[in-house]
């Protein structure tokens, strides 16, 4: 159970996972742009407010096609025709889906320095990514992947080194109602669809877990009340013992009174959190606004190479990882613009990524160095990194408890520059090299034989 399993050592070392969101709602490649920001998105849902259909996520667009008169509805009857069925994006998706190259896709992502790889297997509308035995009553038998995506997938990155994590929006279904969500209120009405549903749920997560064993059991908008995902999990450990389970699987009414089942790991979406969370966690966002292709979205819209860099040494310094999402288009490809910012992290992280992987936090996260320049601390058994986003040349920064051998060496990552450094107190004092370009770069200080007084 994860209340008595321990989060797998693997899963805390990772630090940097790609969240790979394509479905039929990759076809259109829309969402609503006057929608607000994902944060206030998900704080208007919080707060009980009416969306309206005004979701920046593109992986909602059936959910804003429901609604008469939404951005998205207006959109489709545009371009596609006021008849047109959301369902009639599977013969273009399926036949792209037949050719799609994710040999390329694993390379990329290996490129870019992730360390393992959570696929939607299945989201909100309904269509399995798998060519899935389970029968879902509401919709054509055909509606699911002819072609194994997810096990294409999970040998692509594998055979490359990468874990594999599957993602199943278990909540709810959208074919199982036909009631769109407005408010909170809604999301906690699909969460409970009846017994029918959950029997379909369970089927499918116990059918993920027996043909492609997941590292990781990603679940999202919550789980159905008539089914007890704690059984669930013990099926899976059994299969996968160093397995890791996420902290969404909890029925609203139950979290709403405080129960929620035990997980290996928090999720939080968009927003990190103000103090890094003591237990194991996990940022997950997009680029851009949207988890799903958005095809209006620019480079203007997406993190660049440098946020994305200062996001992840932010995260891992604060004891998380970053589970940051691509959004394939409705051919896939993932698109350029989404393509050099991860292609930027990853040449960082082949300098820098002794500070990232396999690294924990320290007690103090972060500071300011006298010239004000951002610096953040990790650590592993043998160094302290700090990691400046320098301002201007620095006049020195003290790192504190640390006392290594007199003969120790500090250096900067990837160029090898030896970084001067006197004992201070139960500190070391460095003399930061200047600003460069005003790039992130590390400091590897020898935490010295005895460690940290």
């Amino acid at each position: 159970m994860p209340g008595q399993h321990r989060t797998p050592t693997w899963f805390r070392d990772a630090k940097l996972g790609i969240f790979v969101h394509w479905g039929l709602y990759s076809v259109p490649g829309y969402a609503d742009p006057e929608a607000p920001d994902p944060a206030q998105f998900l704080r208007d849902l919080r707060e009980m407010k009416d969306i309206g259909g005004r979701a920046p996520y593109a992986e909602w667009y059936l959910n804003g096609l429901r609604i008469p008169g939404s951005a998205t509805a207006v959109h489709h009857s545009r371009t596609y025709g006021e008849q047109v069925p959301y369902a009639d994006f599977q013969r273009p998706f399926d036949e792209h889906a037949r050719e799609a190259d994710f040999g390329e896709w694993a390379d990329f992502f290996a490129e870019a320095g992730a360390r393992y790889v959570v696929l939607v297997t299945r989201h909100l509308d309904g269509y399995p990514l798998w060519p899935t035995d389970v029968v879902n009553p509401h919709v054509d038998p055909g509606f699911r992947s002819g072609r194994d995506l997810v096990g294409d997938i999970a040998v692509a990155v594998r055979t490359r080194g990468i874990r594999l994590g599957l993602y199943y929006a278990g909540g709810t279904d959208w074919t199982y109602t036909q009631r769109p969500v407005r408010t909170i209120l809604d999301m906690v009405a699909q969460s409970a669809l009846g017994e029918d549903y959950a029997e379909h749920a369970t089927a499918h997560w116990r059918e993920l877990i027996a043909r492609y064993r997941p590292d990781v059991l990603w679940n999202d908008m919550g789980w159905p009340r008539e089914s007890d995902p704690e059984e669930l999990f013990e099926r899976y450990y059994e299969a996968v013992p160093d397995g890791a389970v996420n902290d969404r699987w909890f029925n609203y009414e139950a979290a709403a009174a405080g129960r929620r089942p035990p997980a290996d790991f928090a999720t939080h979406e968009y927003a990190v959190p103000e103090t890094g969370p003591a237990g194991a966690w996990e940022l997950t966002r997009g680029l851009g606004r949207s988890f799903g292709y958005d095809a209006r979205e620019t480079a203007a819209d997406l993190l660049d190479g440098r946020q994305l860099v200062d996001l992840l040494v932010q995260v891992v310094s604060e004891g998380g990882n970053l589970l940051i999402n691509v959004g394939p288009d409705g051919s896939g490809v993932i698109p350029e613009v989404q393509r050099r910012p991860l292609q930027e992290l990853g040449a960082w992280l082949r300098a820098n990524g002794a500070a990232i992987f396999g690294c924990r936090r320290r007690s103090v996260s972060h500071v300011r160095a006298v010239d004000g320049s951002t610096v953040r601390f990790t650590e592993d058994g043998a160094h302290v990194y700090a990691i400046v986003r320098p301002r201007c040349p620095s006049a020195g920064l003290v790192v504190d408890g640390i006392r290594p051998a007199a003969d120790a060496r500090a250096r900067v990552l990837g160029t090898e520059e030896d970084v001067p450094w006197t004992q201070d107190g139960t500190g070391v004092r460095l003399l930061l090299p200047s600003a460069t370009g005003g790039q992130s770069y590390v400091v590897a200080v020898p935490r010295g034989a005895d460690g940290d007084p």
